[in-house]
Order: structure tokens, then C-alpha cells, then sequence
């Protein structure tokens, strides 16, 4: 069983309501990977597969929407990446798949691999575009959503 298979049955035990954009088509991925111009890791097409976009307890995770290239808000992955990249938020490596609000911006780093080969998810404050710092979250988008979505769900 995937990381996203055994996620999904916690989200739903949960008793909390997700919302999610729903299942997205290789060729979407495939052309979110161009317009961006990285590949995406595994886990990150396994979530964007099952849920596209997702919003579950108040947090929302960016991916593909039913706009796709053409959306222009987020959780668009696409034009959240694309508007940190603008304003110095993010560098070319990184995709954007969550932000706190005037908090830290949490992406996947394809510049850096951790242990298992997939790139990690570092956090970067608004400081990023002046000092460029980076912090090393989860070892993959895998983790980082498990992680996440399981700290929400005991905060319920």
C-alpha cells in the first residue's frame, strides 16, 4: 500500500471533511513539469494522482487544479511557484506546495536529495530573498504531507 493509500484511510477516519480539485491526468502533470521546468518526485505525482489540490483541518496543499496551466490563485502549484519565484520567495529548484500566510513558504528542493533519491521539503522564511537560507524539513513531499496532515488530525 502507497504512502497516499494509507493516508487517505487516516483523512477519512479522521471524521474531517477534505476538499480536494480530484485526480490529475499524467499529461497534466507532464505539463505542469514543463511550464515549471522540473520534474516532479514520485510522491508529489502519487498526491497529485489522488487528490490534485487539497484542502483538509485549514491547510492546504498546492497541486493541480481543474484550471490547470491557466489558474491564476492558489492552491494552484503552478502559479504559487511561479509568484515566489517572482518575488524572490523561491528559487528556480523549488515548487511551492504550501505557505503559512505571512509565515515560512514549505517546498519541494529538486537541488537537493535526500536518503531515498526524491528531493526534500525546506522551509524558508521571508528572509529567503535576502539570504537565501533554506531549512531541511522531511527527507520527501511524502513525508512533509504525512507529517503534516497527521499533526492536524490530533489537533482536532
Amino acid at each position: 500500500m502507497s504512502y497516499i493509500e494509507v493516508l487517505d484511510a487516516e483523512i477519512k477516519a479522521s471524521g474531517e471533511d477534505p476538499a480536494f480539485s480530484g485526480p490529475t491526468s499524467e499529461q497534466a502533470i507532464a505539463e505542469f513539469e514543463m511550464a515549471l521546468n522540473l520534474i516532479f518526485p514520485e510522491s508529489y505525482k502519487l498526491f497529485l494522482r489522488k487528490y490534485g489540490a487539497l484542502s483538509f483541518a485549514g491547510d492546504t496543499y498546492y497541486g493541480i487544479t481543474k484550471s490547470g496551466v491557466a489558474a491564476t490563485a492558489v492552491p494552484s502549484v503552478l502559479f504559487a511557484t511561479k509568484a515566489a519565484r517572482d518575488q524572490g520567495d523561491a528559487d528556480s529548484g523549488m515548487i511551492v506546495v504550501k505557505a503559512s500566510g505571512y509565515g515560512p513558504i514549505y517546498s519541494i528542493d529538486t537541488a537537493c536529495l535526500g536518503p531515498s533519491g526524491e528531493p526534500v521539503v525546506v522551509e524558508t522564511e521571508l528572509s529567503f530573498k535576502r539570504d537565501g537560507a533554506k531549512t531541511v524539513l522531511y527527507q520527501s513531499f511524502g513525508d512533509f504531507l504525512c507529517a503534516s496532515v497527521r499533526q492536524a488530525i490530533a489537533e482536532l
